[in-house]
């Protein structure tokens, strides 16, 4: 945890695409972490809104958003300033059919690439709370039942 505390909370909306044993992600071309697609809800947006209009925005592919998944909360660094978000994850397919491969990117700093399963140790995802809950089997998990998650960093919530 960062030595001093976040001034606000940040809200995401992020989605889960796959194709067949691949996991569609997005690269910070700048820094080489990758994280699932999607990004911030704006006050008054639906979570589920935000994360068709940032695909849109990005990729400029419509999406249909499905079962909401999982709810995580990780306090971290970046860049030495402390950050606290809290991300809602949905599974999302391609609204006008199979994924296109490659998913195009729309914003030069950032690229969208599909990871086979097997790699995401080696992905560097980000957070690790969502890398951790992805090797556990994400939403196959045997325990889980398709009921939504909820992930912390914290050790004790």
């Amino acid at each position: 945890m960062p030595k001093a505390a976040p001034k606000d909370i940040e809200f995401i909306a992020r989605g889960l695409a796959t194709n067949r044993s691949r996991l569609l992600v997005c690269r910070n071309r700048k820094h080489g972490y990758c994280y699932l697609p999607g990004g911030h809800i704006d006050p008054g947006e639906r979570a589920a809104e935000a994360l068709a209009r940032e695909f849109l925005e990005e990729t400029g592919l419509t999406i249909a958003v499905g079962p909401f998944l999982l709810a995580s909360e990780n306090i971290f660094a970046q860049r030495n300033k402390p950050k606290h978000e809290f991300t809602a994850l949905f599974h999302v397919e391609h609204a006008d059919g199979p994924w296109p491969d490659p998913v195009p990117s729309l914003e030069d700093k950032l690229a969208f690439e599909w990871i086979e399963l097997a790699a995401l140790p080696e992905s560097g995802l980000l957070p690790p709370t969502t890398l951790a809950w992805l090797m556990a089997g994400g939403p196959d998990q045997p325990t889980n039942s398709h009921e939504a998650t909820w992930i912390s960093d914290r050790q004790n919530d």
